[in-house]
C-alpha cells in the first residue's frame, strides 16, 4: 500500500483462444511464479501479468507488464506402419474403396488414423482427413511406392507402371473426395432418424453407380461431430437393426470393420485377460457364437450379433485375421511364464475348433499353428545344445496340426 494508492497483479490465463483472470495477488513475483506454473499445464496457451493502480478515488489504471507464450511442440513426423504381407492389384478406381485396400490402409497409415480418430472409409470419403494426409509430408508417397513395389514383386508386374498407375488412382481418388466437399451443401444432410428417406434422395440425384460413395462422403462428414472411433463404432451399431436396409448395412458394416483393424480397439471391446492365450481363446469362442451375450461388451455384442445374422462378415473377417496374426507372431502366449507356451496353445486350438473339428480360419490357421510348433521345438532343441538341429527344423519338419 502506498500513500493514495494500492497496486495488486492480475495473473491471467489464454485457453483456447479466451483470456480469463486466474488471481489477483499484492506481490508482482508471486503473480509472475503462478503464471510460469499454469504456462506449463496442458490447455494453457499463455499468461499474462498485469499491474493494477488503483487511488483511493477508485481510480484504477492498468499495465501489462508480462506476456509469455508456451513455446510450440514440434510434432515428430508421421511415417507409415506396418507392411504389406498380401498384396491386392488395384487395376480401377474402385478398388481402391475394397475391403482388402481398406485393411492395407489401416494398417500403413495408422499413426495418421490415430491421431484424427477415424477410419480408412472415412479417409477416403472426407477431403479434409486426405488433404491433411497430403500435407503430412510424403506418408501418401511412402504407402504407393510400398503397394506397387509388392504388387510388382507377387504379380511379376513392371515396378515402374505400377507405381505410375496406383499414383494415378489415389490422384483420381482425391479429386473425387474434392469435389463432393465443393458440392456437399448442395446434398441433404446425414440424418439418422431418416436414413431411408437420405438414401432414396442420394439414389435419384446422384444415380446407383455413385450412391455408395456419396452416402459414405455424407456419413464422413456426419461423424466429424464424434470425439473417438469408440463413439462412431456404437452410434452406427444402434443404427443398423434388422429392419435397416441391406444397403445401408454394408456401408455401415464396411465403417464398423475398419474401426476393428485397430488392435487397442479388439483389446478394449475382449476386456482384460491374464494372458494372450486367453485372449484368443476368448475371441475364438466369440467367432464361433460360443460366447454369452450379456457378459460381452455391448458393442461386440451387437457385432456377434451381426455375424450370427450373416450381415456382419467384413467384421468376421477382420477379427479372424487378427486372431491368427496374433497367433502367428514370435512371442510366448504368456510372458510371464514363456515354458507353459505348450500346454497353452493346445487350448487355444482347442477353442479354435468348431463343432465339427475343423479349425477357424482353414488353412490359414494351420499354418499359424505350425510355426508356433517349430518354433517351440526349436527352443527345445536350443536348450539341450542342438543349435545346428534347430536352425535347420523348418525345412525339414512339418507339423501335424490336424
Amino acid at each position: 500500500m502506498v500513500k493514495n494508492r494500492q497496486i495488486t497483479y492480475e495473473t491471467l490465463i489464454c485457453r483456447e483462444g479466451r483470456w480469463l483472470i486466474h488471481c489477483i495477488v499484492p506481490e508482482e513475483e508471486d503473480a509472475v511464479a503462478i503464471g510460469r506454473h499454469l504456462l506449463s499445464e496442458p490447455g494453457i496457451e499463455e499468461f499474462k501479468v498485469v499491474r493494477n493502480r488503483t487511488m483511493l478515488s477508485g481510480f484504477t489504471t492498468k499495465r501489462e507488464i508480462l506476456h509469455e507464450i508456451r513455446p510450440p511442440v514440434k510434432e515428430k513426423a508421421m511415417v507409415i506402419k506396418g507392411r504389406i504381407d498380401r498384396p491386392v492389384v488395384c487395376e480401377q478406381l474402385e478398388d481402391l474403396y475394397g475391403f482388402q485396400s481398406r485393411m492395407i490402409m489401416g494398417r500403413l497409415f495408422r499413426l495418421f488414423l490415430d491421431k484424427y480418430q477415424i477410419t480408412a472409409s472415412e479417409l477416403l470419403h472426407n477431403w479434409t482427413y486426405l488433404r491433411k494426409l497430403s500435407e503430412a509430408g510424403n506418408m501418401i508417397h511412402a504407402a504407393v511406392h510400398q503397394v506397387a513395389m509388392a504388387q510388382a514383386d507377387e504379380f511379376n508386374i513392371p515396378a515402374k507402371d505400377r507405381i505410375r498407375h496406383v499414383e494415378g488412382l489415389v490422384h483420381q481418388a482425391m479429386n473425387r473426395s474434392r469435389d463432393f466437399y465443393a458440392e456437399r451443401r448442395r446434398l441433404p444432410r446425414f440424418e439418422t432418424a431418416n436414413l431411408d428417406h437420405v438414401s432414396r434422395r442420394i439414389h435419384a440425384r446422384c444415380g446407383p453407380e455413385n450412391w455408395s460413395f456419396t452416402m459414405l462422403c455424407l456419413l464422413s462428414q456426419h461423424l466429424m461431430g464424434y470425439g473417438s472411433v469408440g463413439g462412431k463404432m456404437e452410434m452406427l451399431l444402434t443404427l443398423m437393426t434388422e429392419d435397416l436396409d441391406p444397403g445401408l448395412n454394408t456401408l455401415f458394416e464396411g465403417v464398423v470393420a475398419d474401426a476393428l483393424v485397430a488392435s487397442d480397439m479388439i483389446k478394449d471391446l475382449l476386456g482384460p485377460h491374464a494372458n494372450l492365450a486367453e485372449s484368443l481363446c476368448a475371441l475364438a469362442d466369440f467367432l464361433h457364437g460360443r460366447s454369452d451375450p450379456k457378459r460381452l461388451n455391448p458393442n461386440l455384442a451387437r457385432i456377434g450379433a451381426l455375424i450370427a445374422r450373416g450381415a456382419g462378415e467384413s467384421c468376421r473377417r477382420v477379427l479372424t485375421e487378427r486372431l491368427l496374426a496374433e497367433l502367428k507372431r514370435d512371442h510366448p502366449l504368456d510372458r510371464k511364464c514363456p515354458e507353459a507356451d505348450g500346454a497353452l496353445l493346445e487350448s487355444v486350438i482347442g477353442h479354435l475348433r468348431g463343432p465339427d473339428g475343423k479349425l477357424l480360419g482353414g488353412d490359414a490357421a494351420e499354418a499359424a499353428i505350425s510355426e508356433r510348433l517349430v518354433r517351440q521345438r526349436q527352443a527345445f532343441l536350443r536348450d539341450l545344445g542342438m543349435v545346428e538341429v534347430a536352425d535347420q527344423l523348418p525345412g525339414k519338419w512339418k507339423p501335424n496340426v490336424v
